[in-house]
């Protein structure tokens, strides 16, 4: 007759092993999966701002050669603001941009203090800006994609949202910036591991620290009049 095997259970002390092992094992994981999470929200964003690009570029195509406006200048020149601009190049509803459509377009999924239809991305102001306002480089203007000296070292959009509330501006008054601290204060710098994305003229991203976008009026990749140089 075959002896049974031994069906002692586990002890106290093999218990307690187990479950140590197992909060190593989950305190090792968890940071993993949130990294992953994190990097794969950041590549959300990007792919966003280059459909943006992509909608800028067609939208300069259809309106010879100049960029949408934002908010900052739409209304004087009774034009709609650079979203309302590029939303048909994006499949746009036929009716109205809805706020579903919105997320999937118009925002980062990292930012998560926005205010209903607003957007986590603001224009560049310096397209816009007239021989007569003050920044480095006047009396030059660039309204248009051709007349961007160095169109891959020139910001186009970038990741915005920093104001109370969740609202923030759909543009970035960067001709003003007088230190890296202002550019900090406009920019949501550090959504993504200390850094953001930004969207360049000629339509592809890079994700970078402020400081590599902007440090003084000479070495600045807002400006497109110092845009090439500052990377030199």
């Amino acid at each position: 007759m075959r002896a049974c095997p031994d069906s002692r259970g586990f002890t106290l002390v093999e218990l307690l092993v187990v479950l140590a092992i197992i909060s190593v094992l989950a305190l090792l994981t968890v940071p993993a999966v949130s990294g992953a999470m994190e990097r794969s929200r950041a590549a959300t964003c990007a792919g966003h701002l280059r459909q943006l690009g992509s909608a800028f570029l067609l939208f300069s195509q259809d309106n010879q050669g100049r960029f949408p406006r934002s908010s900052h200048s739409a209304a004087a020149n009774r034009e709609p603001g650079w979203a309302a601009s590029v939303a048909p190049y994006l499949g746009a509803p036929p009716a109205q941009a809805n706020a579903a459509w919105i997320n999937r377009k118009f925002c980062c999924p990292c930012q998560t203090n926005r205010a209903p239809n607003a957007y986590s991305y603001a224009l560049n102001v310096f397209f816009e800006l007239k021989p007569g306002d003050s920044y480095l480089g006047r009396p030059s203007t660039w309204r248009c994609v051709h007349q961007v000296p160095s169109p891959g070292n020139t910001i186009l959009l970038a990741e915005s949202g920093r104001s109370s509330g969740g609202m923030s501006p759909d543009h970035f008054m960067a001709h003003q910036w007088s230190s890296v601290a202002a550019a900090r204060n406009a920019v949501a710098h550090d959504r993504h591991d200390s850094r953001a994305n930004y969207l360049f003229v000629d339509g592809h991203v890079e994700k970078l620290p402020i400081e590599a976008t902007f440090i003084s009026r000479e070495r600045n990749l807002w400006n497109p009049s110092v845009a090439g140089a500052s990377r030199e």
